[in-house]
């Protein structure tokens, strides 16, 4: 039997890819299962927000944001969000400590409520810095996006503040960046491409209803998209599971670097240090 994958250790960009895919195998029932457990309400709710959204939307005859559930799904759909990255972290920092073991979802549960309201408070103030920043000029939020992606993984496995979370990836992407951005869009394209895959059915619906009655947006397809769109959520878990893949080995290469420089360093003279060999204490 194939061991479990171990998460701390430096890969390259092909291995993030292909570890991530035999995670999600390896622990498909443990992982599900927490997922259904801790996230099955804030994916009813939020589905629920989406249809009644949409439903609005067939009766007035127009998609508006800024209605009651328009907004209403806006919010809930960034705590549904921040709930499925804590669950995917969680399950991996448990995954951690127990030394390759699947954990139970008691124990993945018990990181969940200890984080969530950090995580999401500090998702939210993410995701605002990114809209400004793709409001005042694109550039800049897409290059924040991945340094953005590591800092819940290191607050979660390092229980950090969100400030040292903010600096440490900044530290740790230095000269990664486009490993980062690379392993986040491929696995993001992935996820898309399924999805929309997904959709074709609905869409191929859609359009022979919408030929055959003559109305552009109907209940019965409001209904469906909503289903549909929530029931792919969990694919979403990927990506989270690679960025934070990418955390683990960036981590493992900036200190197995800063190792091996200080054994270099053993033997050599210090001159700032011996400028206070002699001080008595």
């Amino acid at each position: 039997m194939k061991e479990n994958i171990e998460l701390s250790k430096t890969r390259e960009f092909g291995d993030i890819i292909s570890d991530t895919f035999v995670i999600v195998r390896q622990n498909f029932k443990p992982l599900f299962k927490s997922y259904l457990a801790i996230c099955g309400m804030f994916l009813l709710t939020s589905t629920l927000l989406t249809i009644l959204s949409n439903f609005q939307h067939t009766q007035e005859g127009e998609y508006s944001a800024f209605s009651f559930w328009g907004i209403a799904k806006i919010l809930f759909e960034q705590v549904n969000y921040s709930a499925l990255v804590l669950t995917a972290i969680s399950y991996l920092a448990v995954y951690q400590q127990k030394e390759n073991q699947p954990p139970t979802t008691l124990e993945v549960w018990a990181y969940f409520k200890y984080y969530f309201f950090r995580v999401l408070g500090t998702q939210i103030l993410l995701s605002i810095a990114l809209v400004i920043a793709f409001f005042f000029c694109f550039f800049p939020s897409v290059y924040l996006a991945p340094i953005f992606g590591l800092v819940t993984p290191i607050m979660i496995i390092e229980n950090g503040s969100v400030e040292f979370a903010i600096r440490k990836s900044f530290k740790i992407i230095k000269e990664n960046w486009w490993f980062t951005f690379g392993v986040i869009l491929l696995m993001s394209i992935i996820v898309l491409a399924t999805v929309m895959a997904l959709f074709i059915p609905a869409m191929i619906f859609y359009g022979g209803s919408q030929w055959l009655t003559g109305t552009y947006y109907n209940t019965t397809y409001a209904i469906v998209e909503a289903i549909i769109e929530h029931a792919c959520q969990f694919l979403w878990l990927l990506p989270v599971i690679s960025i934070t893949l990418v955390y683990f080995s960036l981590t493992e290469h900036k200190e197995a670097n800063n190792l091996v420089n200080r054994i270099k360093s053993f033997g050599k003279n210090d001159p700032a240090a011996d400028q206070f060999s002699t001080e008595q204490y």
